[in-house]
């Protein structure tokens, strides 16, 4: 092999190793996409979701630069279920892609009768992907006619992409404002997150278990936004 095809060689190989370590930050450890406000709205919404993340980075097996939760970039989906009457409860399921890498998160919410909340929203979800598992509450309100606020809490764990890391598990805060006007619903949202990286794991000899040590502590932040177009369901 020539010195050219030889530089080229390890030049396209550092290359391939930069793009993955790249999609691997933007991919891992994502954030949960709540793409819905406290109050569910009647109908399909198609849209995409987006943000930018900080927070310390740690490492996960020959990957660095990965923080401890980061925000979803990609298309989302969700239908929505709201009745007429205020003493039954409301429903939403929808999903979001990254588009980095297709680990979709599964999204499911069920928001109280509104005659239990008054001007209140209340409600609670889960998000699931293969990556991990969120469960989540969310209470929100209006501000007028076409503004609504929520904020929400939640805990969760995601898988590490060494499998020679425990999980890592995270407490999550979100508030976010929603404007709708016609068909068009934006929202603008700040997400938190406080827990443990992973851990290193190891199969003890003696008692063939594997052991994990305890991860550090760490946190992230994200601000983003989600732009959908909600089609109310036709009524019979």
């Amino acid at each position: 092999m020539s010195a050219a095809m030889q530089n080229g060689l390890v030049g396209s190989t550092a290359l391939a190793r930069q793009l993955a370590t790249a999609i691997l930050v933007v991919a891992s450890g994502c954030f949960p996409a709540i793409t819905h406000s406290a109050r569910v709205e009647d109908g399909w919404i198609a849209g995409l979701t987006g943000g930018i993340g900080s927070g310390d980075t740690h490492v996960e097996g020959d990957e660095g630069g990965i923080r401890l939760r980061q925000p979803i970039i990609g298309p989302f989906i969700g239908y929505g279920h709201a009745s007429d009457r205020r003493d039954v409860p409301r429903f939403y399921v929808g999903a979001a892609v990254p588009v980095f890498f297709p680990l979709t998160q599964v999204d499911a919410y069920v928001q109280l009768p509104p005659a239990w909340t008054g001007p209140l929203a209340l409600g609670a979800g889960a998000v699931a992907s293969i990556e991990g598992a969120s469960g989540y509450a969310l209470v929100g309100g209006d501000i007028d006619r076409t503004t609504a606020w929520h904020i929400g809490a939640g805990y969760g764990g995601r898988i590490s992409s060494d499998r020679f890391q425990s999980s890592s598990r995270a407490w999550i805060g979100s508030a976010a404002i929603e404007k709708s006007g016609g068909y068009l619903r934006t929202q603008i949202f700040l997400q938190a997150a406080s827990g443990r990286i992973p851990g290193t794991c190891y199969d003890d000899p003696v008692s063939h278990h594997s052991t994990c040590t305890r991860g550090e502590h760490n946190s992230a932040v994200a601000l983003g936004i989600t732009l959908g177009r909600h089609q109310r369901k036709k009524k019979p």
